[in-house]
């Protein structure tokens, strides 16, 4: 495949589309305008460096440099044997041709450089890498020579487009360009090469000028919000599920009541005070890499009954019964299953329930029930005579 082709081929890449090489070589100098068009604006949209954290910009941009100040030539048959392999983790690897498609592509781990050469003329290289998850795919490239005018990109196999790889912009500056894409789908992601020069058809490349391509992968993918089981108002642990080995922390307003790491199954239990009902629990979970998830709120649940009323003395001449309960409770008074009468608690807890007269020796039943539905146990009173 030579030079004019994959350009249109990355072209097409970028609108979704496949064009044959025989397509693009019957229309040459369309292809190539169009070609240069379209990967010119791919190239100049400017990186939002919001969600980057400059040091992983500046530490690619500097292994691709310092790689290439340290690559020796790949002209020894000597060199030639060392490529696509490397004698420690900090060295660079060399490309092995042929590398111009993608099932020959080489394969370039993430946080390493790669070392090519864009020979014969019309050279191109095909590069694969491993995302392991949802997040940033970040490519570097840079070269030693003018002779190179580098261009690269980051494609889904044979230029599919399945919006799993979102180009987010390109940030240039002191000869090293970083493209960043977007991943929504982990799997192996392939880097095209070649030399971006359609003016003539001579070839100043030598075995001395030579391009880096260095990867990294960023973890901006921030977790989903957790799941919190119900919180009661006598609960001292808050339960749940959120991404596996992520911190959930629990927050009462501004104040953190306390914060776990969840099980490699997601499950996390964080320990906290016991809560007044009705209190909003905030709940986010963080994960290794720093992203916070959205927040999820639940309100602490009454699930405590309220204490047993006291009840004053009932003789049988008495239509009311009196005496203390929880605060804006409701007070019920029974004589066995019959109900006698209710009544709402004040809110200093008083209450004054209307019930007909008893005869001596009755037994009442006075219960209170709060707005959750939380009912007392019975307090117990027999009506005397007068």
């Amino acid at each position: 495949m030579n030079k004019k082709g994959i350009m249109s081929l990355v072209s097409a890449g970028l609108l979704a589309s496949t064009l044959s090489v025989q397509s693009v070589q019957a229309d040459t100098n369309k292809s190539e305008n169009v070609s240069k068009k379209l990967i010119d604006q791919h190239m100049d949209k400017p990186l939002q460096k919001k969600n980057l954290n400059p040091r992983v910009l500046n530490d690619l941009k500097n292994d691709a440099t310092h790689s290439l100040e340290k690559a020796p030539s790949l002209s020894s048959s000597q060199n030639s044997k060392q490529m696509n392999s490397s004698s420690s983790n900090d060295d660079p690897l060399f490309e092995k041709e042929p590398n111009n498609d993608f099932n020959k592509a080489n394969s370039l781990p993430n946080e390493k450089t790669i070392i090519g050469q864009m020979l014969p003329m019309y050279d191109v290289d095909f590069y694969k890498v491993n995302v392991p998850a949802k997040g940033a795919l970040l490519v570097a490239g840079t070269t030693n020579s003018p002779a190179i005018d580098l261009a690269f990109t980051a494609a889904e196999k044979d230029f599919k487009d399945n919006k799993n790889l979102i180009y987010q912009g390109s940030d240039y500056s002191d000869g090293v360009e970083v493209q960043v894409y977007q991943v929504n789908k982990p799997g192996t992601y392939y880097i095209g090469a070649t030399d971006y020069e359609f003016d003539d058809d001579y070839d100043d490349n030598t075995v001395d000028d030579l391009y880096a391509l260095s990867t990294a992968f960023v973890d901006n993918v921030a977790p989903d919000k957790p799941a919190v089981n119900r919180v009661g108002n006598n609960d001292k642990v808050v339960r749940g599920k959120a991404e596996a080995s992520s911190t959930v922390t629990v927050k009462a307003g501004s104040k953190t009541l306390g914060s776990a790491k969840t099980s490699s199954k997601g499950t996390f239990s964080v320990n906290i005070s016991v809560q007044k009902a009705g209190t909003t629990l905030t709940l986010t979970a963080k994960d290794s890499a720093g992203n916070v998830s959205p927040s999820v709120s639940t309100k602490v649940a009454d699930v405590v009954a309220p204490n047993k009323p006291t009840v004053n003395k009932v003789d049988d001449n008495d239509k009311v019964v009196t005496g203390k309960a929880e605060a804006s409770s409701t007070v019920t008074v029974k004589a066995g299953s019959k109900s006698l009468g209710s009544a709402k608690a004040s809110s200093k807890g008083t209450y004054s329930v209307k019930i007909p007269a008893q005869k001596t020796g009755t037994t009442l039943t006075v219960t209170a029930k709060d707005a959750a539905g939380n009912v007392s146990s019975g307090a117990t009173t027999k009506v005397v005579k007068h």
